[in-house]
């Protein structure tokens, strides 16, 4: 399973892990906040954003990304994230294949309900740990 990290404000650049691959932005950022997570994450390959993002984000950054080979991709995240932890989460997916609903209500002490909620909507790939926001590809 492959993570891809959000930010949605430059003073969270500091926890962005360093190998991350893809960002989506949530907010436009200047110019030196984006060098800084260029540097931060010399891996990264794609961002992602928003319509709105795209045309609030200046000329300068998008050069920037662009020398820097950077792919920056307009992207829609639509949807609530899911408040589950992702081990949990990879649990609950690596258990159903080989269990019913009913022996992983029995397991995991989840309803079914619960269970079947989040295997069909895992699929809608944002996740809500805390306060931190996770998207899944």
């Amino acid at each position: 399973m492959f993570i891809k990290n959000s930010l949605s404000d430059y003073k969270n650049i500091r926890n962005i892990n360093k190998d991350c691959e893809e960002l989506h932005l949530t907010r436009a950022l200047a110019k030196k906040h984006i060098e800084k997570i260029v540097e931060k994450c010399p891996r990264l390959k794609k961002i992602s954003i928003s319509q709105s993002t795209k045309k609030r984000l200046s000329k300068d950054a998008k050069e920037f990304l662009s020398k820097k080979n950077v792919l920056l991709r307009v992207k829609k995240e639509q949807g609530r994230p899911l408040e589950i932890k992702v081990t949990k989460l990879r649990k609950i997916i690596a258990m159903y294949k080989d269990h019913s609903y009913r022996e992983l209500e029995e397991k995991l002490n989840l309803p079914k309900s619960t269970i079947h909620y989040l295997i069909k909507y895992s699929k809608r790939k944002k996740i809500k740990d805390g306060k931190k926001i996770i998207y899944l590809k």
